[in-house]
């Protein structure tokens, strides 16, 4: 049997039985929370290699890796020295290209899927969950109107 655990929370904006995480923003909150920050250094570079290749090509550490002239361990490295990581900065950037795709060129989830380099819908699902609370479809249908 699944148990689903619930967080209480003393505070007037949740409910007693509201799950963490589980209040919908608004669109505009959300393209928000999906701006791709400024970065400077050895991330922003990642980041530019990034967009370059999304929808496009692999978006993994190897081939940004050979993109920026530099071994992956030294890549790693340098990421490090500015207390950032690639998984991370690939998130950023998949959650920005996620929403522009789906409001925004209307792509259905497992084309989005696909140009986020993901190695399947149930992971990019998972991921997208992880970033709003919300399935891509349900995301979809909240926001379409919103392009």
């Amino acid at each position: 049997m699944i148990q689903l655990q619930r967080i209480y929370r003393n505070s007037e904006h949740f409910s007693e039985n509201s799950f963490e995480g589980s209040e919908v923003r608004s669109y505009a909150e959300y393209l928000a929370m999906a701006d791709i920050p400024k970065f400077e250094g050895v991330s922003a570079r990642v980041i530019d290699a990034l967009k370059q290749r999304v929808g496009r090509d692999d978006l993994s550490i190897d081939r940004i890796a050979e993109d920026l002239k530099l071994s992956k361990r030294t890549l790693q490295r340098r990421l490090q020295q500015q207390s950032a990581n690639f998984a991370q900065l690939r998130d950023v950037l998949r959650f920005h290209y996620a929403i522009k795709y789906l409001i925004d060129e209307h792509m259905s989830v497992d084309t989005v899927s696909k140009a986020l380099d993901f190695s399947d819908r149930t992971s990019f699902t998972n991921a997208f969950k992880r970033w709003t609370s919300l399935s891509p479809s349900v995301f979809r249908k909240l926001f379409r109107d919103y392009a």
